[in-house]
């Protein structure tokens, strides 16, 4: 199993789980799996930095200058023109939406 499987496999088992309503020592009980392995995975899971992703962005050049905003054209074909004093995170938060 890789690595990857291994972690939708428990990712699905932990949300089973919290699902299910049931003690986790029950749950575990009643899937036959050791305690101490959910418990490490669980925690493996909930410590894990949310995975990056790269964008491409096409940057040009235009005759037409905003000093107020810049424009973000995304390999899908959507644009849209964002405030200049946006931070890293806001124009992460709508790249995001636009895609």
């Amino acid at each position: 199993m890789s690595s990857q499987e291994k972690h939708q496999y428990w990712s699905s088992l932990i949300e089973q789980q919290k699902q299910s309503g049931i003690s986790i020592t029950q749950f575990c009980a009643e899937q036959n799996i050791s305690y101490q392995t959910f418990y490490t995975w669980a925690k493996k899971l909930r410590t894990q930095p949310e995975p990056q992703r790269l964008q491409p962005l096409i940057v040009t050049d235009t005759s037409v200058v905003s000093e107020n905003v810049v424009t973000l054209t995304l390999a899908n074909g959507l644009r849209a023109q964002l405030p200049i004093h946006l931070s890293a995170s806001q124009i992460q938060h709508w790249v995001a939406a636009l895609q």
